[in-house]
């Protein structure tokens, strides 16, 4: 889901205060209305606001109303169980997934640029879901016309506020670990545990490979940013923010590590007194490389039009990383591939031959 940075700011602070009030309530509970499974028994999963929700069968009508946790579900083959999503913009996704999620139905209308309001209470009802999917405040917060957990669950529909998107977080984020349990809670749910055990292999394999490529090097200091996002100003990027993982992981050291949040408030005048190395240019999908190619000029030309900024060492050295957003902010199947990528930036000579 594409949210202004500043919008992200005010969800990570308001996410404990507005979803415990939802989650304080009946647990969720089961998803489905098809018969039992004998073979698959009564399971219950525990969410980022510690909502559970019981099933004794898989969902089989799903609404996914953030796009992050939809390329989850893509990927682990469950593109028949989807019934209704949040519009996915053009280029958000790979190939493959984009031609599948664009020809599912949409939940209040096609993609906008800059559209961020929440999926609503009657969007979400009419596609009659028995599982309800979500990873931002706004999609579970009642007051923005959403539903609440609670509420879904007096409706008897079972919901699931990932744990890789936006969850309240008690300390640093350093690897992929939450990532990984969505994975794992989603192959719990749809009895897909072979799929979704897989997938964590594979995302595995890639960032124990990078690890040994570049055990013992040096760690470059690297600042996240977003253009279009941040509009121009500067902010932090905690290290609560999923990028601070990544980062970690691929060798590098986050400027604003001491940063106790998500994201948080900085001047430009700070960027410069920690002198990075190294620039992330995060920049969300385009439908083509050229427009993809055009964003990531303009958020260089902020940093190289930018008299203050010229003696910092990756805008004096032209040390910048372009990654794709969605790939790199917000817990997705794409996170391990955001290591290699920064790792192969920060430590060339580590990947040679």
């Amino acid at each position: 889901m594409k949210v202004r940075r500043a919008g992200r700011l005010a969800a990570a602070a308001f996410a404990c205060a507005a979803l415990l009030a939802a989650c304080g309530g009946p647990s969720g509970t089961g998803g489905s209305t098809a018969a039992p499974d004998t073979g698959y028994g009564t399971r219950t999963v525990t969410d980022c606001t510690g909502t559970t929700s019981t099933f004794t069968a898989p969902p089989t009508r799903v609404a996914t109303v953030t796009t992050s946790v939809l390329e989850f579900l893509l990927t682990l083959g469950l593109r028949d169980r989807v019934v209704g999503v949040q519009a996915v913009a053009p280029g958000a996704f790979p190939p493959d997934l984009q031609q599948q999620a664009d020809a599912l139905p949409t939940l209040g209308g096609e993609y906008v640029p800059g559209n961020f309001v929440p999926v609503q209470r009657e969007q979400v009802l009419t596609a009659t879901p028995d599982f309800v999917v979500g990873g931002w405040p706004s999609n579970f917060d009642s007051t923005k016309g959403a539903l609440s957990q609670q509420e879904l669950a007096e409706r008897g529909i079972a919901s699931y506020f990932a744990l890789a998107a936006s969850c309240t977080r008690t300390g640093p984020i350093t690897d992929l670990a939450v990532v990984y349990q969505d994975i794992e809670n989603y192959g719990t749910i749809f009895d897909v545990q072979e799929q979704a055990d897989e997938l964590i292999s594979r995302m595995r394999r890639t960032v124990e490979d990078v690890q040994a490529r570049i055990d013992g090097a040096p760690r470059p200091k690297v600042f996240t940013y977003s253009l279009e996002d941040g509009g121009g100003n500067a902010y932090s990027a905690g290290n609560q923010f999923l990028g601070n993982a990544i980062i970690d992981l691929a060798g590098g050291r986050n400027i604003f590590d001491d940063v106790n949040a998500v994201y948080g408030e900085a001047g430009w005048e700070e960027v410069v007194a920690r002198n990075p190395d190294v620039i992330v240019l995060e920049v969300f999908g385009k439908p083509t490389q050229a427009e993809f190619d055009e964003a990531v000029a303009k958020a260089e030309a902020v940093f190289t039009g930018n008299p203050a900024l010229q003696n910092v060492t990756a805008v004096r050295e032209r040390r910048f990383v372009p990654v794709q957003d969605e790939a790199y902010y917000v817990g997705g199947v794409r996170n391990a591939e955001a290591v290699e990528t920064l790792a192969r930036s920060l430590h060339p000579d580590a990947f040679v031959g």
